[in-house]
């Protein structure tokens, strides 16, 4: 089996993504209203919780419905992904505890955004890839 797919409680789900982009959440939102469902979320299982991994955007949508579960897909290899653990570290020592908690941390200014989280991102790729 590489990956396995369950329901969980949406607030039991810790993003592991600092920031959302004010821009995609438009976006996101506008594009769930003409969706039936919301694709797959994937996420990894690590230290006894469940970080999500992609789909943030949408899970922060769903948290505002007040959806309260939701069905995602854990690829078994990526519980053991360098750069998820440490982002999943780092949110913890942000004190993420659920999606509901980037409601604070959104950035209006899409080069911001690019620069504090999709740069940083690709910054740590790149060490991890070094380091290899």
């Amino acid at each position: 089996m590489t990956h396995k797919r369950f329901m969980v409680e949406l607030k039991s789900i810790v993003p592991q993504q600092h920031y959302l982009s004010t821009e995609k959440y438009h976006k996101v939102k506008k594009a769930l209203e003409e969706m039936d469902g919301y694709g797959d979320i994937y996420v990894i299982e690590y230290k006894d919780r469940i970080f999500s991994v992609d789909g943030h955007h949408r899970l922060y949508c769903l948290y505002e419905q007040g959806v309260e579960t939701v069905d995602v897909v854990c690829e078994l290899a990526d519980n053991h992904h360098p750069l998820y653990l440490m982002l999943a570290d780092e949110a913890l020592e942000l004190g993420l505890r659920h999606i509901g908690d980037l409601g604070e941390r959104f950035i209006d200014d899409p080069e911001r955004y690019k620069r504090l989280w999709i740069d940083k991102c690709q910054s740590l790729m790149n060490t991890l890839e070094n380091d290899e």
